[in-house]
């Protein structure tokens, strides 16, 4: 998505000094923002289903005192499944979610981080142009294969 403020996944590389940062937002009330560091990452969201905050420590609803657990079972994570670097996830995800028909291969190359050229952008967005993501990509980070 073009537009940040409709943006439902961001990444910055360049967060801050050997900080990286991931959020989500699904404009309904379920986000989360991770923070990649070198000695690990911390993760603080909300998810409805749960009614919970999601992060080093847990926040129950009613309940003031901070609990901690690595025990969560799969469910518990259903946000977090971008992260896992699956691309059938976010294919499937973004095919319902944009109501688009989307190559699946291409899908599989941004996760596999191939540098991005004209041909793969045409491909996931015909109507963008490099020039409309120039601050994006800088942000992000991603490799890009400019034609001549």
């Amino acid at each position: 998505m073009p537009e940040w403020e409709y943006r439902y996944y961001s990444y910055n590389a360049h967060w801050d000094e050997n900080e990286q940062m991931a959020s989500m937002r699904d404009g309904e009330g379920d986000h989360y923002f991770a923070l990649f560091q070198p000695t690990g990452l911390i993760i603080k969201g909300f998810d409805q289903r749960f009614n919970r905050v999601h992060g080093p420590h847990d926040v129950l609803q009613g309940n003031q005192a901070w609990s901690a657990s690595k025990e969560l079972d799969a469910e518990a994570y259903h946000l977090l499944h971008i992260l896992n670097g699956k691309a059938d996830h976010y294919y499937a995800w973004a095919t319902e979610y944009y109501e688009i028909s989307l190559d699946r291969s291409l899908v599989q190359r941004i996760f596999d981080i191939e540098p991005l050229d004209g041909k793969m952008l045409k491909g996931l967005n015909e109507e963008l142009e490099f020039a409309d993501l120039e601050e994006d990509i800088q942000e992000i980070g991603y490799p890009v294969k400019r034609e001549d």
